[in-house]
């Protein structure tokens, strides 16, 4: 049933912001997970389709010469939740020739025949089929070379994220190294296209207001603007070539597909949002890293954030006194050591902590004399549906009469386990974007564990280390960060003492300076003395930099 209440009415977490009335919220059966952690994060939004949702926004931004983030509105007592709205390049000829056209690349493939025998082909098959679709700019624009032409969708098809799965043609994108790469997601309706919230529910909208409620946003915009927006690389150009007329496609024109809304993120600032712009900043700020590979970094690293942030906030509302840290084992394999069952009980734990700052959050309101007044007549019943309706946007399973409502207690326990059991769930968000950014390992018989990735490795050295940096002060700035245990020092300090034995605990170190060597970040000097070293910067050997000083 849709929500027809105003949105100031809803239940807040908190520290959270007022929702504003322009926040559409009438897909919401339950307001427990929004209210909490934000309107939406969401497993199915992969952290590619995240990152290019943020870039969309970013991109608008930019050619609208908007402040790419101006900060949050009202003032440091009264602030306001940001109101923006977006518009984005439908790019419908690109993303037909790279997702639906079959035919460019076997046509391709015959021999002895001239050029412009197979773009008369091509052209003439593809009128046929789609006959809306207007290709004949591209033989000028590939000078009547017919082989480079298909040879230039396959490249582009190399870049071509998340592609397993039978995602329709609207529904599929490639990595965002240019403006001319980005999709929006679309349904087509009625011969046009409309925004679809299918893959792309929010998620990089989130990721964006984080990044816009961070306390470094001039330093972030600078190098947004120059590493991300307005520049031109091969991959670009050669999209540019392929999109014809949409390329240079205005406004006004019927190409475009609109975002009157955004997400909502419920508290003002935190210092995870602040630690998000600074792995930003960093990996940004190196222009030796290839923008490709800055992408794939960003990808990991705001996915890797936004798990942190879901285990922060579930804290949080929960009342309980700290993060549990994540024990890191650094195997990867599946021998069932002591490092692997403690980081499978962690697992765990963080999985559990939304269902218990979902149970605060609700005792909060059950707790309070508007709902404490209720009695169990039928009219404290029906008083109490209508409540939960206006705080919650939830309603029961629709009765016969008033008469037969469940008393509000019922009501309220229905409810609580209606947000614990929804499909699509933060608990199923943290799972899957934890093991996309390479932070979680699943084995067959042996359990879910934390154990990352050489990819998500590579990008935590590249975000933390700007000059060499000694192992065990690595280790230490990793905990404080991003609340990794690897070694006995760290684990140490999280809990005051060691969980497992402390020689697992210095092989799990040592795996870990292996991994790194192999990845060639790690350099040593001595028997004693190992250093992390970041091969896209350059300095001497020595305590780091401030920018990332260890509290």
């Amino acid at each position: 049933m849709s929500n027809t209440q105003p949105n100031s009415e809803l239940w807040l977490s908190p520290g959270a912001l007022p929702v504003p009335e322009v926040q559409r919220i009438h897909a919401i059966t339950v307001w427990c997970d929004p209210a909490i952690w934000g309107l939406a994060l969401y497993d199915d939004q992969t952290p590619w389709f995240t990152l290019i949702e943020c870039l969309h926004l970013l991109t608008y931004r930019h050619r609208e010469k908007h402040p790419l983030f101006p900060g949050i509105g009202g003032t440091t007592e009264a602030p306001q939740h940001e109101r923006q709205s977006y518009r984005m390049k439908l790019n419908t000829n690109l993303r037909h020739l790279l997702f639906r056209d079959k035919e460019a690349i076997k046509i391709a493939a015959r021999e002895n025949a001239n050029d412009d025998v197979l773009w008369k082909q091509w052209l003439d098959d593809t009128r046929l089929a789609f006959p809306e679709l207007d290709f004949s700019y591209l033989p000028r624009a590939f000078s009547n070379d017919f082989l480079q032409f298909a040879e230039s969708l396959e490249l582009l098809r190399s870049a071509a994220v998340e592609q397993f799965g039978e995602k329709r043609w609207t529904s599929r994108h490639l990595q965002p190294v240019g403006e001319a790469m980005l999709f929006p997601d679309v349904k087509p309706a009625n011969g046009s296209y409309h925004l679809d919230r299918r893959f792309f529910q929010r998620t990089g909208e989130l990721l964006y207001l984080m990044l816009n409620r961070s306390r470094d946003r001039n330093r972030l915009s600078e190098v947004v603007a120059r590493r991300l927006l307005g520049v031109d690389g091969p991959w670009n150009r050669i999209a540019r070539r392929l999109q014809g007329s949409d390329a240079e496609a205005t406004p006004d024109e019927p190409k475009w597909v609109d975002a009157q809304t955004i997400g909502y993120l419920p508290v003002p600032h935190l210092e995870r949002y602040d630690e998000l712009a600074q792995d930003w900043v960093s990996i940004l700020s190196q222009s030796a890293i290839p923008i490709e590979d800055a992408l794939e970094f960003l990808m990991r690293l705001s996915g890797l954030h936004q798990v942190i942030y879901i285990v922060e906030r579930g804290t949080s509302v929960a009342e309980r006194p700290n993060v549990l840290p994540f024990v890191m084992e650094m195997s990867g394999s599946a021998r069932n050591n002591s490092i692997q069952v403690l980081s499978s009980d962690r697992y765990r734990a963080h999985k559990a902590v939304p269902s218990s700052a979902i149970d605060a959050f609700v005792s909060s309101y059950a707790e309070t004399k508007e709902w404490c007044s209720l009695g169990k007549g039928p009219l404290d019943c029906s008083a109490a549906a209508q409540l939960l309706a206006k705080r919650f946007a939830w309603s029961a399973k629709r009765t016969s009469s008033v008469a037969s409502l469940p008393e509000p207690a019922e009501q309220i326990q229905a409810m609580l386990l209606a947000a614990k059991t929804r499909n699509h769930d933060i608990a199923s968000t943290f799972t899957s974007h934890a093991k996309k950014v390479g932070l979680l390992t699943a084995r067959r018989r042996a359990g879910t564990w934390y154990s990352p990735s050489d990819g998500l490795l590579e990008a935590l050295v590249l975000a933390n280390v700007p000059s060499a940096m000694e192992l065990g002060q690595f280790l230490a700035l990793l905990h404080r960060r991003y609340h990794f245990v690897i070694g006995p020092e760290e684990a140490r300090t999280a809990s005051g003492e060691l969980p497992v034995p402390i020689e697992a605990l210095r092989e799990n170190e040592r795996r870990l300076e292996e991994r790194l060597r192999v990845l060639g970040f790690i350099i040593r000097k001595s028997d004693d003395c190992a250093f992390v070293v970041n091969p896209f910067t350059t300095g001497r050997v020595g305590a780091g930099s401030l920018q990332h000083e260890i509290a």
